[in-house]
């Protein structure tokens, strides 16, 4: 059997969400006016998973049981989670709605490695950093810093 290793699926994922990033920013310019809501990208992105729930909703209402079952630390970061996927696909809609393009607004939004760094260590005290990961976050940090000035 042959092994991949995790980055392979990290760089996959990055195409796969180009792609994504390239479609929401064409829909957006196709919709509409009044179609042209976070509700609705939120809607077409969540498609995929109304289409499947049929088939595994014995399991997804199982998980859903279990999880308000669940101690409540448990329950509290499900739905904080919940509120945080929400609110953040909002300003992100918001912002590429603003920006000078799409393109600008998700090179910015992908400075949030530096932000799970930093919130894992305030709130859950992990510590994830080393010289590679401190200074990769520095290049995206100052790369950011380099699309707001020119285009900000």
């Amino acid at each position: 059997m042959v092994s991949v290793h995790w980055w392979v699926y990290s760089i996959a994922a990055a195409i796969v969400w180009g792609v994504h990033f390239n479609l929401v920013a064409k829909i957006m310019k196709m919709l509409p006016k009044d179609l042209n809501t976070p509700i609705t990208l939120f809607m077409i992105t969540a498609l995929p998973i109304f289409l499947v729930l049929p088939f595994n909703y014995h399991k997804v209402f199982g998980n859903l049981m279990t999880l308000w079952q669940a101690k409540t630390e448990i329950r509290i970061s499900v739905i904080i989670l919940i509120f945080t996927t929400i609110i953040a696909a909002n300003l992100l809609y918001v912002a590429m709605q603003l920006s000078p393009n799409p393109t600008i607004a998700s090179l910015i939004d992908i400075t949030y490695p530096l932000f799970i760094a930093i919130i894992a260590w305030l709130v859950y005290r992990e510590n994830h950093i080393d010289w590679s990961v401190l200074l990769g976050g520095a290049l995206i940090l100052s790369g950011s810093m380099l699309i707001v000035w020119k285009h900000g």
